[in-house]
């Protein structure tokens, strides 16, 4: 993408920005589960209750864990991907490679939130069994990754995997 040095600049710092708060988020998720896992072994082995409800949240965190950690994985340029192609043709070549695997993933991220969306229309009016929440809001989170990871590809469009990297880094 040409930029005007500004523009360039605020894209720059829009990524980084997005880039930080799903860090920052997939972290705290990870904290959660680490805690709701000893809570509920501490619950059923000291106090011989049980936390009916963790499980379900868990789960549910779980889900859009994963979800978020996939943007990550995304703007790192590292889902598995066949590199034959890109190993056969030239750096000049590599750059097309790049940008149609960056084409492909968005077809692929569409087609993804579609059929979410699909899905959270289908169970609107379902509530979860313990928590009682709607359970379109866990099902969002396969909507909310695809949709975010199109976003930082389209704002990321053209770098490479090495320009993605920070020092230090491997693929």
């Amino acid at each position: 993408m040409n930029h005007s040095n500004g523009e360039g600049h605020r894209l720059a710092l829009l990524v980084r920005f997005l880039e930080e708060s799903l860090n920052a988020l997939s972290v705290a998720m990870l904290v959660t589960y680490f805690v709701l896992v000893l809570l509920q072994i501490f619950f059923r082995f000291v106090v011989n209750e049980s936390l009916y409800w963790a499980e379900e949240l868990i789960r549910g965190l779980m889900i859009w864990g994963v979800m978020i950690a996939s943007v990550l994985v995304g703007r790192a340029r590292g889902h598995i991907r066949v590199e034959a192609l890109e190993l056969m043709v030239g750096p000049n070549a590599r750059r097309y490679v790049y940008q149609l695997c960056d084409l492909l993933s968005i077809v692929f991220c569409v087609l993804l939130a579609v059929a979410s969306v699909q899905l959270m229309s289908r169970v609107w009016h379902q509530m979860s069994p313990l928590l009682e929440i709607p359970k379109w809001t866990v099902y969002m989170a396969l909507c909310v990754g695809p949709v975010l990871e199109s976003i930082i590809i389209v704002l990321t469009w053209g770098q490479t995997a090495e320009a993605v990297l920070k020092p230090g880094d491997s693929l």
